[in-house]
């Protein structure tokens, strides 16, 4: 299944700020960012505010409370977006258990809603 594949394996890493984590787009088409919606993330069971997020796609780094508005940028299925967890503390060599739900609105499909929901342990670099 696509939803198997959201959280790029061996993707964590540490930063000064938390964590950042990649994912990929669990679709088989590009997709314009307005119709992405990440509901709800959390990193060792501890729910984080998606208000609080950042990510980085296409070269520029954003709040993802705008990506609501992004209508003509795109996720492309071969790239990987990465998404910054601010966390105090984070370390090195420490498994983390990341998981989140991403929902999907295709702009051709009005009633299509496509649920994914992923979960890794994984040791941060």
């Amino acid at each position: 299944m696509l939803s198997d594949l959201l959280i790029e394996p061996d993707s964590l890493v540490a930063t000064t700020t938390g964590l950042s984590l990649g994912l990929r787009l669990p679709w088989y088409q590009s997709l314009p960012l307005s119709t992405v919606r990440l509901s709800e993330v959390a990193v060792d069971g501890t729910p984080l505010s998606p208000a609080g997020l950042s990510f980085t796609l296409n070269g520029q780094t954003r709040p993802l409370t705008v990506m609501p508005g992004l209508t003509g940028e795109y996720w492309f299925v071969t790239d990987t977006l990465h998404l910054h967890l601010p966390l105090s503390g984070p370390r090195r060599g420490t498994d983390y258990l990341c998981r989140l739900r991403l929902q999907l609105f295709p702009p051709y499909a009005e009633t299509l809603r496509r649920d994914n929901v992923g979960a890794l342990r994984m040791r941060a670099r």
